[in-house]
């Protein structure tokens, strides 16, 4: 039986608009569990990227609940959330977001100060290790503005890996990648959850959807569907991917 990391329990979030209210999100209930990558799609306009932001809690749902290994973290105060966020959750979103002054090394690096519980040499050796996990060490020393797309997408990935987060919350990460870095970055990450990294993505793209091992459609604000799959193989990926395909297609997607 698999172990609940995170829950939802009637997560609503609605938008002020034009003296009205848009209702994003519509009383979702979902477990995300221990060991998968699960991955969130819909249409334009679902709300998937609402929901990641409720469960990371870079956003407060209007109402309902968030818990985290069992503790509610929904309505907790900045302060609070911004701790968590810092020690137990890592992100990725479309742009890489690197502080432009800092090299990559950086960049990764003054993630591993924030909690305070690593030594300057072991900030150092595990941000060394991560961007060569990453396949950039050979960039470490250069600015965002010197490296790629793809270079810098996979050093925010070993950004948001710094402190070995219990969940790594990634929305459209390959969004604004061309194929091959797109290919290299969805690896990544892949075999991160291999090595036991939970993992919650937004796509709308099915090359990254079947990464997944648990895929959940969101539509108007609700999640209606899922499908689970086994681990990702390459050998795979046409069958997987019609299977995917043929998924979506019921969901009028």
């Amino acid at each position: 039986m698999k172990t609940t990391v995170m829950k939802a329990k009637d997560v609503c979030k609605s938008f002020a608009n034009n003296g009205g209210q848009n209702h994003v999100l519509d009383m979702v209930n979902l477990e995300i569990y221990d060991g998968d990558f699960t991955v969130i799609m819909g249409s334009s306009g679902a709300g998937k990227s609402t929901l990641l932001y409720a469960l990371s809690g870079m956003d407060k749902p209007t109402s309902g609940s968030v818990c985290y290994k069992e503790r509610e973290i929904s309505h907790l105060k900045e302060q609070k959330m911004a701790q968590l966020r810092a020690k137990e959750f890592g992100f990725v979103f479309q742009q890489a977001h690197l502080v432009s002054n800092l090299t990559l090394f950086e960049n990764v690096a003054v993630t591993g100060y924030l909690t305070k519980t690593r030594t300057q040499k072991e900030v150092r050796s595990r941000a060394e290790e991560l961007l060569s996990q990453m396949h950039v060490e050979k960039a470490a020393d250069r600015l965002p503005s010197q490296v790629s797309g793809g270079e810098a997408q996979r050093a925010a990935i070993a950004r948001a890996m710094m402190n070995e987060p219990g969940m790594l919350f990634a929305d459209e990460p390959t969004g604004a990648l061309n194929k091959r870095n797109t290919q290299e970055v969805l690896d990544l990450l892949t075999k991160i959850n291999e090595d036991g990294q939970n993992i919650l993505m937004v796509t709308h793209d099915i090359k990254a959807a079947i990464r997944a091992t648990r895929l959940l459609y969101l539509e108007d604000g609700r999640v209606v569907d899922e499908m689970s799959l086994p681990v990702y193989e390459k050998e795979e990926a046409r069958r997987r991917e019609k299977q995917v395909e043929a998924w979506l297609s019921s969901m009028e997607w």
